[in-house]
């Protein structure tokens, strides 16, 4: 166990000084900046057209935010945690991984650690900017309570998502990244809409509660009673976490099975 937190320690090290590319470090300023442009340009725009478009621009404004900033953490996500492995396989350094002790749970989790650090990275950044480009049209009651919450959701959010990705990156390998955005489209988003019991098996439902519990209800068209109706009664905040936590081990146990047990052909080996 000593080993493999040292190995993934070294591994976050070396990949983070190997991240710090001016194309990486341009990919995550452009993701980070994106959603409070965006967003700076949409109620900027209403505000100058029309006063009665401004006012229902401002009711969305929240979940504009709160999409826009869950888009570029997802697109950090499937850009760092899918390719794990290919990654590897392309630079030809997986013989070198696969015959030392306990090298491939330390690459697989140093890989992970790395994921999540830039994609809270990417989060946080594009959610602060957002509260201020929003704060600044609409105001709101408790901008610093909202920011906090908002962090902790999109903190949970990288580390459930990010171990799901990449233990999907140790099993489909060339097409994680495919496999991954099919998941989230087809599993974490249609299915979690789904008024049904089996809405509350995806992530997105648990984190989509949490913040109903903590900023209030920010779904357009969408009273608290309709969605109580749809869903059912709301479960305690520590029973979503739990959910989380539980599919956060599960994904990172299943990874490091499948990369000790699979064994990868290289380029050389074809």
């Amino acid at each position: 166990m000593i080993h493999w937190i040292r190995g993934a320690q070294a591994t976050f090290g070396f990949e983070l000084r190997r991240a710090l590319t001016w194309n990486r470090f341009l990919v995550a300023v452009g993701l980070a900046i994106f959603p409070p442009v965006m967003l700076n340009v949409v109620v900027r725009t209403a505000f100058v057209s029309n006063s009665v478009v401004a006012a229902d621009v401002t009711k969305y404004s929240e979940f504009a935010m709160i999409f826009l900033v869950a888009l570029v953490c997802i697109l950090s996500l499937l850009l760092w945690a899918t390719p794990n492995v290919q990654s590897e396989l392309e630079g030809k350094t997986w013989n070198f991984i696969a015959v030392r002790p306990g090298a491939r749970i330390a690459s697989f989790l140093g890989k992970y650690l790395l994921a999540v650090a830039i994609s809270m990275a990417v989060s946080f950044v594009a959610l602060a900017g957002c509260i201020l480009v929003a704060n600044s049209y609409q105001g709101f009651k408790d901008p610093l309570k909202t920011l906090h919450s908002l962090a902790i959701i999109y903190t949970l959010a990288c580390f459930v998502y990010g171990a799901i990705f990449s233990a999907i990156g140790t099993i489909f390998i060339k097409r994680a990244m495919v496999v991954a955005a099919g998941f989230m489209i087809g599993f974490e988003t249609f299915l979690a809409l789904v008024p049904a019991v089996v809405s509350k098996i995806t992530m997105s439902y648990h984190l989509r509660s949490i913040g109903l519990e903590w900023i209030g209800n920010f779904l357009p068209e969408t009273t608290v009673p309709e969605y109580t109706m749809a869903y059912g009664q709301p479960w305690p905040v520590s029973i979503h976490m739990a959910c989380i936590v539980i599919m956060t081990l599960v994904a990172l146990m299943v990874g490091m099975i499948v990369i000790t047990q699979r064994q990868y052909v290289t380029a050389d080996q074809t």
